[in-house]
């Protein structure tokens, strides 16, 4: 008995402290999982941290990035210093092909290659080299950004002595532009009979500028323009000395006569002659449809040609039908008006003008 008994609490007591340590290792167990420094708790612990560590990457990055779109765009707050005027980019036309220019050498002509609109290095003001594309038929075609200028007189008494013309790009269809690392804005006529002074402040040329309000004073457009396409060479004649083919525009010549220079007539003296054209022959008599002018280098020029017809055949070039592969929903054509020829003429004669002459065909 005494043995069973001593057997029997021998085994009640193992039991009870194997019950006792289980409890203990449970409870130490539940604790390290479950507890404040539990493993569930120091995963959960990790996982917060690896969260907010890429939240922080995260806004850490898109800083650095937005810092970086400053810069590029001119606009960093911090560092105005690293503003700068940035030309409109060339919009893109229906029929136009991007283009880039190699220099000519001593024993070889420059040529052209095409690229595409997305192309870094097509074009690059600082670096002189100016956006050019080309047409369907082969004309070629320049860019001319938005700009304001100011004009100051070496002598202001006596202004035919010269001076410099002085250009800033302009933002999108904005008037603002960049100086010493300040925004400011350029000026523009605002009433019809108001005299500007253009050499005082930048004025936004009215080539790019909606002028409906002042009844178009300046040749003026009915919209804001960020920049406008300028053909590279004169109007010439198709065929002749290019591969472009003779297409009739919808527009027929309307002079009968033209005075005609003795030295091009090969007369004794000036006179009138028969309209013509090269091509064309004479067309006084019967209607002659104007074939569609090419844009291009070392070509015959476009000659005997009436303003009126000259008109009328630049209103056409995005006609259906047409060479260029322009469509009424990309383009506005039209003859160049004196204020367009103004803002050419500025631009080649600023500081800008070796970045102008430089990019020519040779």
């Amino acid at each position: 008995m005494f043995q069973i008994k001593n057997k029997q609490g021998i085994t009640l007591i193992a039991l009870v402290v194997t019950l006792v340590i289980l409890i203990i290792l449970a409870a130490v167990s539940i604790n390290m999982v479950l507890g404040d420094q539990g493993i569930f708790k120091k995963a959960q612990q990790g996982a917060n941290s690896m969260r907010d560590a890429e939240v922080n990457t995260q806004m850490a990055f898109n800083s650095i990035t937005d810092e970086m779109d400053k810069i590029i765009q001119g606009s960093n707050t911090q560092n105005p210093e690293l503003r700068q005027d940035t030309p409109n980019a060339p919009e893109q036309i229906d029929g136009m092909t991007p283009i880039k220019f190699t220099e000519p050498t001593d024993s070889q002509m420059g040529s052209y290659q095409e690229t595409n609109w997305d192309d870094s290095s097509w074009y690059d003001y600082s670096q002189s080299k100016w956006a050019n594309t080309k047409s369907a038929d082969g004309s070629m075609w320049v860019w001319i950004p938005r700009y304001a200028y100011k004009i100051t007189y070496t002598n202001p008494e006596n202004k035919s002595e010269g001076g410099t013309i002085e250009v800033k790009f302009l933002e999108g269809t904005s008037d603002n532009y960049y100086e010493n690392g300040e925004l400011k804005t350029a000026k523009r006529q605002t009433t019809t009979d108001e005299i500007v002074d253009t050499t005082s402040d930048y004025y936004v040329h009215p080539a790019f500028t909606n002028e409906t309000s002042i009844n178009f004073a300046n040749g003026g457009w009915d919209r804001e323009l960020t920049g406008v396409y300028v053909a590279k060479f004169e109007a010439g004649f198709p065929e002749g000395n290019n591969d472009t083919a003779s297409v009739k525009s919808s527009v027929s010549y309307t002079q009968d006569s033209s005075y005609v220079r003795a030295i091009e007539a090969g007369t004794e003296e000036d006179w009138t002659q028969d309209a013509r054209n090269w091509l064309d022959g004479i067309y006084g008599e019967i209607p002659t449809k104007i074939s569609y002018p090419v844009f291009q280098p070392l070509t015959y020029g476009m000659n005997y040609i009436s303003e009126s017809d000259s008109y009328n055949i630049c209103r056409v070039l995005n006609e259906e039908g047409n060479i260029y592969g322009f469509t009424l929903n990309s383009s506005d054509t039209h003859l160049m008006k004196s204020s367009e020829w103004g803002m050419i003429s500025y631009l080649s004669y600023s500081q800008y003008r070796n970045k102008w002459k430089r990019n020519s065909y040779k």
